[in-house]
């Protein structure tokens, strides 16, 4: 895959901190269609193929160290992603943590489901952690990830409602769901801020978030 903005850079004259942003793999809970949320559910054989298979796309390019969340799902992902790419998983950092829906973890599509839906919303349930905490807690843990090592390249495991909310925050538009295993590259500076080459897989051209705003 070749991913457009994204060429070795000379880390002594950049500040650019580069994210590769990927979503953990299948779990027996995304199968079935349950809400998983921080509850702390494994990844099945189906994702820990997922994980290998998105190896090959990272592999083309240098990157410095891996960070996970801790739940068991993201850090199996990025246990195989690190072991294949010849890194280390340095930190499990709890700010990644999936977002908290409350009591709709465990529930699929259905009336107990629907009645704790917020005003009808599709992904808003009473007792769920807002999505302004989510983006909230997503965006400070990346920014903290580039004041500690700025310029670095660095691969985050994590979930995909946290990906999603947090790159919607960032970018300042919206973002459709983020499939398993599916990479998201952005990069941060502190004088331009958040940019983005590529969403949910989807290498993008200039002005293409739009786009990505319509899918």
């Amino acid at each position: 895959m070749g991913w457009p903005g994204y060429a070795r850079q000379n880390r002594g004259v950049t500040a650019t901190t580069t994210f590769a942003l990927v979503r953990h793999g299948q779990t027996d809970w995304n199968a079935a269609g349950r809400i998983q949320g921080a509850t702390d559910v494994p990844l099945n054989d189906v994702g820990r193929g997922q994980a290998t298979d998105a190896v090959a796309p990272l592999s083309d390019y240098a990157w410095d160290f891996v960070v996970s969340s801790p739940l068991a799902r993201a850090a199996e992902t990025a246990d195989i992603i690190a072991a294949d790419l010849g890194l280390e998983v340095t930190r499990h950092l709890p700010g990644l943590v999936e977002r908290n829906y409350g009591p709709a973890e465990g529930l699929s599509a259905g009336p107990k489901l629907d009645a704790l839906r917020v005003d009808g919303s599709y992904g808003s349930f009473r007792g769920a952690e807002s999505e302004v905490s989510v983006s909230t807690r997503g965006l400070g843990a990346l920014l903290q990830l580039a004041e500690d090592y700025p310029g670095a390249r660095i691969i985050v495991v994590c979930h995909g409602t946290l990906i999603r909310l947090s790159l919607s925050a960032a970018l300042d538009v919206e973002i459709p769901p983020i499939l398993n295993a599916a990479i998201s590259v952005v990069q941060f500076s502190p004088e331009a801020g958040w940019t983005a080459s590529v969403i949910n897989n989807e290498a993008l051209e200039d002005d293409a978030l739009d786009a990505v705003a319509a899918l």
